[in-house]
């Protein structure tokens, strides 16, 4: 039981290098590839087929095969298939069953200490330069005050801001600054805007940028409206966080655990398990606990507690497959217009919604649906997506809906509105309420904020 409730939890990958882990601790397990080997050398699988040739006696052997809850004859002639793969897997080539992985990816440090390695700097600053480079932290910025290092080092200040400015003239741009004010101001200079409005707004007028506060920067500076406008966009082309362009993350890729197609008017789910090694086993240690095995008893043994072991996974795989497959099956029963038509249909839906009519306990499909993504013809999506609240829009409490299609219309809304004239929130609630879909104004200021929208002031254009 804790088996299949571990395996329940993980996804595909997670699955496919578990099942790699237990191949290598248990030896009766082999996979559809190591099976085709040994097909292709018949006589190296007989001379290994019993690896002890010690007689025992034939009332051990029966009393042993009795003790055996498994029937390995019936195991043996099915060969052992975990089952739950697609079919056209078979005849797929290496090149289409493995994901690439992840490729060495260079740090800041080690990207800052190349550019450094270039330039002719005398040992000890050198030395001050390297220690600076190694304090700063991934987004590229030196976050310790110069008087402490200036206590920690005993160097004195004047070398140390001479260390910074060799960082601050390497790429990426930005990158040594202590203050994003500061970091800003480097790109700005770097990027031959020095002397401009967008330059002077950062340095001289950096609490009203802030806040945003367009008609009093462009009273600061005796400009018009549409001249702070510009140098705004130019200062939104910037990087806030430098160091983030050499350390981020490659995107991650997502690999779907689930595929869902519409196949003749109806949907079918497919369980996306290429890459997981189909499991079997061997048969020569599976004929080792038949009658007349000529295999010690110790040897016997342990082969057998070995079976048991691959036998409760190859289950516990079926099983996971099975319970995948109910799982998807009930979400798609009850998010029908989502999968007809898109997002902006998607409705209510709890884990118990689902527990009910798969008649399992909430926590199963909650494990079922943690960390896992399904393929549709809308895109790609975490199963969890599927699971949001009701928003009622009756009385009565009736005829809820999705909270999850509220947002994704303020989403739509926000992105078409004029930037000179945006809508505010009582506007969006107004909109939203002659599309039927009865929302607060506060309600429509929190989701705004979750989808991380800036407020109408904020958003608001000059031209």
């Amino acid at each position: 039981m804790i088996q299949s409730l571990k395996l329940l939890q993980v996804n595909t990958l997670q699955l496919e290098q578990l099942l790699r882990t237990e191949l290598e601790m248990n030896p009766v397990l082999e996979t559809s590839e190591t099976q085709e080997l040994e097909q292709e050398s018949p006589e190296k699988a007989e001379k290994t087929e019993e690896p002890a040739a010690d007689e025992t006696p034939k009332e051990e052997q029966e009393i042993e095969v009795k003790e055996d809850p498994i029937d390995w004859e019936e195991y043996l002639e099915d060969g052992f298939d975990a089952g739950g793969r697609m079919s056209e897997d078979e005849g797929r080539s290496d090149d289409d069953r493995f994901e690439p992985t992840a490729v060495y990816q260079q740090s800041l440090t080690e990207f800052l200490e190349t550019q450094l390695f270039e330039k002719k700097i005398e040992g000890h600053l050198r030395l001050v330069v390297q220690y600076l480079i190694s304090s700063l932290d991934a987004d590229g910025y030196l976050r310790t005050p110069i008087e402490q290092i200036v206590e920690q080092t005993k160097v004195s200040a004047f070398e140390i801001e001479e260390a910074l400015n060799l960082i601050r003239n390497m790429e990426p741009a930005g990158v040594g600054a202590c203050t994003l004010q500061e970091c800003l101001s480097i790109q700005l200079k770097k990027r031959g805007f020095g002397d401009t409005l967008a330059a002077r707004i950062v340095r001289d007028a950096w609490e009203l940028f802030e806040k945003m506060r367009i008609p009093e920067i462009a009273r600061t500076f005796g400009v018009e409206l549409r001249e702070v406008q510009g140098a705004l966009d130019i200062i939104k082309t910037l990087n806030p966080k430098p160091g983030y362009q050499v350390t981020a993350d490659r995107p991650a890729v997502i690999v779907p655990d689930l595929i869902v197609e519409k196949v003749d008017g109806e949907f079918l789910v497919m369980l996306n398990d290429r890459s997981v090694p189909s499991l079997h086993i061997n048969k020569g240690y599976a004929r080792m606990i038949r009658r007349g095995s000529t295999a010690k008893a110790d040897v016997k043994k342990y082969v057998r507690e070995k079976l048991n072991g691959a036998a409760w996974l190859i289950r516990a795989i079926e099983q996971r497959k099975q319970t995948m497959l109910k799982v998807m099956y009930a979400i798609i029963e009850k998010q029908p217009e989502f999968f007809e038509k898109g997002p902006p249909n998607l409705s209510p839906l709890k884990l118990q919604d689902v527990a009910d009519i798969i008649s399992m306990h909430i926590s199963t499909v909650s494990r079922v649906t943690s960390n896992k993504y399904v393929q549709t013809p809308h895109g790609i999506f975490e199963l969890k997506y599927f699971f949001t609240e009701g928003l009622s829009q009756d009385a009565d409490g009736g005829n809820d809906v999705s909270t999850e299609r509220i947002k994704n219309r303020i989403r739509e809304l926000v992105a078409e509105e004029n930037a000179t004239r945006p809508l505010s929130d009582q506007r969006l609630a107004d909109i939203l309420s002659r599309e039927s879909l009865k929302v607060a104004r506060r309600t429509v200021a929190k989701y705004r904020e979750q989808l991380k929208i800036l407020p109408t002031r904020l958003r608001l254009k000059y031209e």
